[in-house]
């Protein structure tokens, strides 16, 4: 498992959703996107596309986690 799939399954699914909408990504899935996670539960699509995105780093999801421990 990534760096960023561990971190990023350390976050609840709302964390996620929040993460993503800070970030700017949107989740408009095309028909074999959505075949595809078709079976998925919602936490592990949202960190399969989160990770996949290539403008999310590392220390981006570190920043994110810090700040929500506060």
């Amino acid at each position: 498992m990534s760096i960023k799939k561990e971190l990023l399954n350390e976050l609840s699914e709302k964390q996620l959703r929040e993460f993503a909408g800070d970030k700017g990504i949107k989740f408009d899935l095309n028909s074999i996107q959505k075949e595809y996670y078709a079976q998925w539960n919602e936490k592990d699509k949202l960190v399969d596309l989160i990770t996949d995105n290539q403008q999310v780093s590392i220390s981006d999801i570190e920043r994110f986690i810090l700040e929500r421990k506060d």
